[in-house]
Formats: structure tokens, sequence, C-alpha cells
């Protein structure tokens, strides 16, 4: 295995830095710092897009990083800069949904791995930033937010991102959650109530979303309220990464345990990490960018063990 390994937790979480090294030794890095981006998985590798650079600007660009051979290149640009959106792949089609520059988008951008090329597709029925998106099935459902004012409850569906229809409503309404799909069922973690995005006011609540029914509920609470966290589903368990808690940036790995609504410890990141970008192939997690100490260019690789 290349790269550097770290045991992390009691329960068998490990952690790559990767910071993993390619063959000639280099580390492995985005092109440049990122944060608020967003990244997903298409075809084995993984695509990283807009974001916020170190100088704090909306950025257009898309990097596409293969994990095989250890390689992150620029692979063209959205049509609108944007930070705090939301994305999923949906057939194949790589969809980026509103995010924010110098105000808050309703825009749908379309990028398309195969041919690096992007364009605008639709409109989301409000605008909306620091959202989070997860896919089920042949839907992408998109959970929190902002509209310029404040939180947002309404949960929106889409299969085509062009149309979209509010399926549940979230019990407590929050920015910048961290959000995982498991069947029909959709898990909300933290999220900014209120005030500052790293100064205000967290929720510490476990939020299920009921897709069939159409409701929502708290189910659990998490250790210590936590926003800009990410999010994922590896074999059946739901793993929350990161995030900023009311201290500062963590490093702490939970698992979320949906038949107790039960979350524990299982691990730490090699160092705090919050408002990464997060994917997964296979059984493996990477967070790429986000802020630590400042913004990086770092990847994370995750691997829970069986």
């Amino acid at each position: 295995m290349i790269g550097r390994t770290i045991p992390a937790g009691v329960l068998g979480v490990l952690v790559l830095l990767t910071a993993a090294m390619a063959a000639a030794g280099t580390v492995v890095r985005l092109p440049a710092p990122l944060y608020r981006t967003v990244a997903v998985a298409a075809a084995g590798k993984i695509y990283v897009l807009g974001g916020h650079d170190v100088a704090g600007g909306s950025v257009t660009g898309v990097e596409v990083f293969d994990p095989v051979h250890g390689v992150a290149r620029r692979r063209g640009s959205l049509v609108l800069p944007t930070h705090g959106a939301a994305a999923a792949n949906l057939g194949g089609r790589i969809l980026v949904f509103g995010g924010a520059s110098t105000a808050v988008h309703d825009v749908v951008q379309q990028y398309v791995p195969a041919s690096g090329r992007s364009r605008v597709i639709g409109h989301m029925p409000t605008v909306r930033a620091d959202v989070t998106a997860v896919g089920v099935g042949r839907r992408v459902v998109l959970v929190g937010g902002f509209d310029g004012v404040g939180p947002q409850s309404p949960v929106w569906e889409t299969r085509n991102g062009r149309s979209f229809t509010v399926v549940a409503h979230l019990a407590k309404s929050v920015r910048y959650p961290a959000v995982a799909a498991l069947g029909n069922d959709v898990y909300v973690f933290g999220g900014l109530i209120s005030g500052g995005e790293y100064t205000g006011t967290f929720s510490n609540a476990i939020q299920r979303i009921d897709l069939m029914s159409g409701t929502t509920t708290i189910v659990g609470r998490l250790p210590t309220p936590l926003a800009h966290a990410m999010a994922a589903t590896i074999n059946g368990h739901v793993y929350v990464l990161g995030g900023s808690t009311p201290a500062g940036p963590s490093s702490a790995i939970r698992r979320f345990d949906p038949a107790r609504n039960r979350i524990t410890a299982d691990g730490r990141l090699p160092s705090p990490l919050t408002d990464a970008a997060v994917a997964h192939l296979g059984s493996t997690i990477y967070l790429l960018g986000g802020i630590s100490t400042a913004p990086t260019d770092a990847i994370t690789t995750i691997r829970p063990a069986s």
C-alpha cells in the first residue's frame, strides 16, 4: 500500500494521508488549495468542482483526481464560479446545484466528464447555497442551505436537474450540514443554525428524512454541535468526518448506527479538517481540500476496516 497508514480508533478505521506518495515519491495534492468545494465520483475518478481559493474568491475550475495513478490535474471549468454548492452524479452527468459567488445562485450547471465541458441546464425553485446533495437511486436529494437570508427547511428532489419537488421539511433548518443516505432514509448531521459561519450557533441534532413518508424526525444528538462536516456511507455504515465545532476544526471520525440511532467515536483524521469535499469509490472515502490551520490542497483517504 502506497503512503502512510495511520491506525485510528478501536473500531479499526484506517486513515491514509494521501499525501499518499506517487511512484516518484512526490506528495499527491490538488493543483491548488480549495475549500467549500464539491467532489463527485464518476468512472473511477473523482471530480472536484468550484470552491474558494486561498484568497477567498469563488472559482470555476474542475480538477480530476485519479486514485489509481495518484495524479490530480485540471480538467475544464464550470460556466459560473461558485462555492458552497451541492453536486451529484446523475446518469453519468455531474450536476452542480446553486452555491454563491458575488450573490447566491439558483443555477444548475452540468459538467460532462467525457468531454470536460459544462453548461447551465436549469434553475432551482429559489437561490440556495451552503447546501448538500446526496444521490438516492436515480434521484438527487438537496438538503439544507442558505437563501441569502437564513437557513432553509425544504428538502428538494430532482431526477433531471431541471424540475424539483419538495419531498420533506427539516425539523431544524440548517446550513452546512453533513448528509448521507442509507436506503430510502437521508441522515442530516448538525449544521449552522444562525450567526457567523464559524462563530455562530451550530446544531447537534441528527435528523432522519424518511423519503417514503416525507417526514423528518430528530433521532439522536452529536456529542458536540457541528457544522461544515463531511459524511459518507460505506458498506451500510455512515461515517461523519471532521467539521467545525465551537472550539474549532475537528479531527474526529464518528460512526452512526441507524439501528440504534447512536453515534460513536471511530478514530481520528491526521489533522483537524473542515469544509472539505467528500466522495467515495468502493469502500474508500476521499476528503479533498478543506481548511485545517489554513486552506489546504491535501487529499485524505479513509478506508474503514470491515
